[in-house]
């Protein structure tokens, strides 16, 4: 693999434009679910209608950060495309996530109620942690410049490849566990709803965002 195709966007131009279709329709099944649950439950002002909403809108910066790394044809309009992507996540998608997590935290402290009890809550807390480490490694690819950055450009490859193949099921699963699967979730909608526009949404998601890859640029 070249030093060009080590740093290049995965995402493949022929299949852009259907595979960002069929991810922008998933995801927006997937995050409209939720706030049609808090609509019908008419518990509009709680920290707890924090965490979906909040939540939502972190995972949906993250699919138009990656959705926004396409095929480019020079090294100045990569550059931009990648400038992009971390402020997506950096400036917008971690505090949102940080806001509708402490917005939970709160929620359960302030019933006294027991933390981390639940597999939706577990992989939230790895998907945050995960998702924190993963931002940190990112921005240390950027200072004190991005010609001359602290971690090699070599190592770029294993960032590029755990946001795609371990942080974005990670964010998936935990959505569905939260949305499709939660005590909560189950008082609001019946299983064969959750089933079709949470659970496939979700799968259909990750799979329209693996599709567009350019298999020859993984690296290994």
């Amino acid at each position: 693999m070249s030093n060009s195709d080590a740093i290049s966007p995965l995402l493949n131009n022929t299949n852009s434009d259907s595979s960002n279709q069929n991810a922008v329709i998933s995801l927006l099944s997937l995050i409209s679910t939720p706030i049609l649950m808090i609509l019908n439950s008419g518990n509009f002002f709680s920290p707890f209608t924090l965490h979906p909403i909040f939540q939502c809108i972190a995972i949906s910066l993250i699919v138009l950060s990656i959705l926004s790394l396409q095929p480019t044809s020079s090294g100045n309009s990569k550059l931009k495309a990648f400038d992009k992507h971390r402020k997506f996540i950096s400036y917008f998608s971690l505090p949102s996530f940080l806001i509708g997590s402490s917005a939970m935290f709160y929620n359960k402290f302030s019933h006294s109620a027991p933390h981390f009890t639940t597999w939706h809550s577990t992989f939230g807390l790895i998907s945050l942690s995960f998702l924190i480490l993963q931002a940190s490694v990112g921005i240390a690819f950027t200072i004190p410049s991005k010609d001359s950055p602290i971690l090699p450009k070599s190592l770029y490859k294993y960032h590029r490849l755990s946001g795609y193949f371990v942080l974005l099921p990670l964010l998936a699963i935990t959505a569905t566990l939260g949305a499709g699967h939660s005590t909560w979730s189950s008082t609001q909608a019946p299983l064969p709803v959750r089933l079709i526009f949470v659970d496939t949404a979700a799968i259909l998601l990750v799979l329209s965002i693996w599709s567009g890859i350019q298999k020859h640029k993984l690296g290994f």
